[in-house]
């Protein structure tokens, strides 16, 4: 119950973003150059302030992650970073993969795609999983979180 409304919130943010975009007579102009296709490439933010900076080489995305949320206090590690590795599909808003390993043992992975609003902007909207270490197979229930993640070109 708590998951279907959860989906419903990020789902309700994520379509007031698109819909409520508007272009002042400033910027009607640059509509001709907006952008066509999304560029994995740059500097991504989310809704919690997590930083996202990879750079995409063909269908491979590497980079850094710096989480501003941690599962636990220190989970992530002294600079709550990791290194990225992924994949990026082909297209003007292609598919999007990619993992991190945080520095105390957890993994987290982020899939979902890159979309072209209105006005030109770039967002990545993405389905994640964080598994955590468990100590043992009893301990394995709690182990997983998912969640979602709307990341924004900075």
């Amino acid at each position: 119950h708590c998951e279907i409304m959860s989906s419903l919130m990020w789902y309700s943010v994520f379509v007031t973003l698109i819909t409520s975009r508007t272009v002042s007579a400033n910027e009607s102009s640059t509509l001709d150059m907006k952008v066509s296709s999304c560029n994995i490439t740059g500097v991504w933010s989310n809704e919690l302030g997590s930083t996202l900076r990879v750079k995409a080489e063909g269908s491979e995305v590497r980079g850094v992650y710096q989480t501003a949320v941690e599962s636990t206090r220190g989970a992530a590690g002294l600079h709550r970073t990791a290194q990225i590795i992924g994949v990026v599909g082909n297209g003007t808003q292609p598919a999007v993969s990619f993992s991190v390993l945080w520095e105390k043992g957890s993994c987290s992975a982020w899939l979902g795609q890159c979309f072209i609003l209105r006005d030109g902007e770039q967002v990545l909207k993405t389905f994640w999983m964080l598994r955590s270490v468990a100590d043992n197979l009893a301990g394995d229930w709690g182990s997983t979180r998912l969640g979602e993640d709307l990341f924004f070109k900075t």
